[in-house]
């Protein structure tokens, strides 16, 4: 709760600012009257003194519309005055928070933004939130890893160049940096917000692509309660020699519910789901379990506690490389004149020994405390500790622990024309002893400290400027196991030039938005981006299939970047149709990018790893449109777009490393397409 005195206070004015829709308290929303201001509590509160006097009253918060009451003060009198505000129906209005760590309307971005609904994740039936985010403009799952307009390619389930969030805090894996889809709460999400481009300034190593934040839904003034069961059957294919199955067509189903209910002062939000998966990948299947929680209380209006859970496991099959049981040896009879083996015959089906089976069992707990003080600023302490445990077969299984803490301020100065200062502090410690890493001890420390400012000059240009210091440091044995290949079958040691590897830079980051109409913002934004090697792109060790060996290179060094756009956000509301189209402008650079590759120059480095492949750059435009509407009286939603990407090595030479790293004879980074482009269309016919 904020109070500003004034000379000769002779009144008090107090009360809740509150959606209308639900009645839930709104978070720093802006009382005014006159020059005083004030901003909300946790839970919408607000108190502000007067001299005596007629006053009109103005509660503001963004995404809603204003609402202005009169009031008279009498000295010694404190008045009850609520306010009730509705949502505004612009699009680009909705509100978001990755870009900024506070509330912003996504039409305010710096940098291009974009908001997937919970209502897009049901209406799809996703079963996983990375199905829906396919569906986003510019953004690319590969076999599980983010790719946001081109920048991140694959590297074999190690290392992501996009920062997965779970309610603002880092939620990749302690030893490998790698997203689990089936670990996030879909039948608890609020939204998922998806940033393009650098971001580390930030949220740190990890972040050099971009941001897909989750955040969680917490219990409104109402109770909540969903639930919902689901299938899929997988039909045989065209060519019906690819059914390997037979006449057992394979499928999928699960179930999932979700309740949110308050209890006076406490909160409570729990979830659960259950997903059975039997793939058309041969060896392929899935059977997880997953329960949730967030737990909040509050204390008074200035004080709060919570407590966020997670836990989910179970077994699973997947395979590395398909091949219909022949030997990788082998593999060049399917190119000779008369081959034994069909290629017609390898779809959906594994190479023999490259399957594998999975045990796992996961869970994350975040404890948090919220605190305003007397001045409207808000200190926010928050932790996670994410324990990972994957019990594979051939002698892949892998542990790992991640213990994440960050201090955040935040406060808004409203007499100085909205000015938004957010600082912070984070520390992350991973550890792994693991087979997948030759049953060796590796720890990874993390600290930072970073400084956002926000700034609003007038009511057109909006200026965010932001740096933030890191310092990684691993800690790893002398020597490292390499595990051989088919020429060496047997595991050696090799020597290991840096066991405890440290390194610390800066990076910064500005951006710009001017609004020269009601509907229409223009952006620019530029921002520096680092990644430091994870554990398993230094360290995996293993063999797939008896010959193909994923060795590790001590010798990794990190990445860095920078990404750079213009891009311009025009709304429009035609007739029973509103929404906006955007396009942009991008160009990002890396140095020492790190791809996995295969190495095949001596006995030592025969097999694949992650390598630094030089410099990189990536240019192009990309052109959105998101809208909401009729057709022929049925609500219709609407999203797609077209990105054309133009990746290449900045020193490419004809027969040169970067050509043979190149999956086309011309220069051309792996994993991307040229172009892309993406059409979604939801329509409401009743209650269809």
């Amino acid at each position: 709760m904020t109070t500003i005195a004034l000379q000769a206070q002779k009144g008090t004015v107090k009360g809740r600012v509150t959606e209308a829709a639900s009645g839930d308290g709104l978070i720093e929303a802006l009382v005014a009257a006159g020059e005083t201001k004030v901003t909300t509590n946790e839970e919408g509160f607000y108190e502000i003194r007067l001299v005596e006097g007629t006053y009109e009253l103005t509660a503001t918060f963004i995404g809603f519309d204003p609402v202005t009451k009169n009031v008279t003060v009498e000295e010694g009198e404190e008045i009850i005055l609520d306010f009730a505000l509705g949502e505004k129906p612009g699009i680009l209005d909705q509100v978001t928070v990755t870009a900024t760590k506070f509330e912003k309307p996504i039409g305010k971005a710096t940098v291009s933004l974009d908001i997937v609904r919970p209502e897009l994740i049901d209406n799809s039936n996703a079963t996983a939130v990375d199905q829906v985010l396919d569906k986003v403009p510019g953004v690319s799952i590969i076999d599980g890893q983010a790719n946001i307009r081109g920048g991140s390619g694959y590297s074999y389930g190690a290392g992501s160049r996009v920062m997965l969030l779970m309610d603002d805090m880092p939620f990749l894996q302690g030893d490998a940096g790698f997203p689990n889809w089936r670990d996030v709460p879909v039948e608890n999400i609020n939204q998922v917000e998806v940033l393009k481009g650098a971001a580390s300034a930030l949220y740190g190593s990890a972040a050099l692509n971009g941001i897909i934040n989750i955040r969680t839904a917490y219990a409104g003034s109402e109770p909540v309660t969903r639930a919902a069961m689901y299938a899929t059957v997988y039909d045989k294919p065209s060519n019906k020699a690819y059914a390997w199955w037979g006449d057992a067509s394979p499928f999928n189903g699960g179930a999932q519910f979700a309740h949110r209910q308050k209890f006076g002062n406490f909160d409570l939000v729990l979830g659960a789901n259950v997903f059975y998966d039997n793939s058309f990948r041969k060896d392929e299947y899935n059977r997880k379990g997953r329960i949730n929680g967030n737990l909040r209380y509050r204390f008074s209006e200035k004080l709060s506690v919570g407590l966020n859970f997670n836990v989910n496991g179970g077994p699973s099959g997947s395979f590395f490389v398909w091949g219909n049981g022949i030997n990788i040896l082998d593999l060049p009879q399917l190119f000779s004149p008369n081959p034994e083996v069909k290629p017609d015959s390898l779809a959906y089906i594994p190479l023999d020994g490259t399957s594998n089976t999975s045990k796992t069992f996961r869970y994350n707990i975040d404890p948090y405390v919220t605190f305003f003080d007397r001045w409207g600023g808000r200190h926010k302490l928050q932790s996670r500790y994410y324990y990972i445990d994957n019990q594979n077969t051939n002698n892949q299984a892998n542990q790992s622990s991640l213990v994440y803490g960050e201090y955040q301020y935040q406060r808004k100065f409203a007499e100085l024309a909205d000015l938004v200062l957010v600082a912070g502090a984070v520390g992350t410690y991973s550890y792994s002893n693991s087979q997948l890493f030759g049953n060796a001890e590796y720890t990874v420390s993390n600290a930072a400290a970073y400084l956002q400012l926000d700034k609003d000059f007038g009511d057109q240009l909006t200026v965010s400027v932001g740096v933030r210091y890191e310092h990684n440091t691993i800690n790893s044995p002398d020597s490292v196991i390499n595990p051989g290949n088919f020429i060496q079958p047997n595991p050696f040691l090799i020597y290991n030039p840096e066991p405890r590897s440290r390194e610390g830079k800066p990076v910064f980051r500005v951006g710009l938005n001017y609004q020269p109409a009601e509907y229409t913002y223009i952006r620019a934004s530029w921002g520096q981006g680092y990644r430091f090697p994870t554990i398993a792109e230094r360290y995996v060790a293993t063999r797939i299939g008896g010959a193909l060996s994923i060795l590790p290179n001590p010798s990794l060094q990190s990445e860095t970047g920078w990404s750079a756009e213009l891009g311009l956000k025009q709304g429009f509301k035609i007739s029973k149709w509103m929404g906006y189209v955007d396009a942009a402008l991008f160009w990002t650079e890396y140095q020492n990018m790190m791809e996995f590759n295969f190495a095949g120059t001596s006995l030592l480095d025969f097999g694949f790893m992650s390598q630094n492949i030089g410099n990189t750059r990536i240019r192009g435009f990309e052109v959105s449109v998101l809208g909401s509407g009729e057709i022929f009286g049925a609500k219709t939603n609407v999203i797609g777009g077209y990105t054309f990407l133009d990746p290449q090595f900045q020193d490419w030479q004809d027969g040169g490393k970067q050509d043979s790293l190149s999956s086309a004879n011309f220069n051309f980074l792996k994993y991307r397409s040229r172009h892309s482009a993406k059409l979604d269309i939801e329509t409401f016919v009743g209650k269809f």
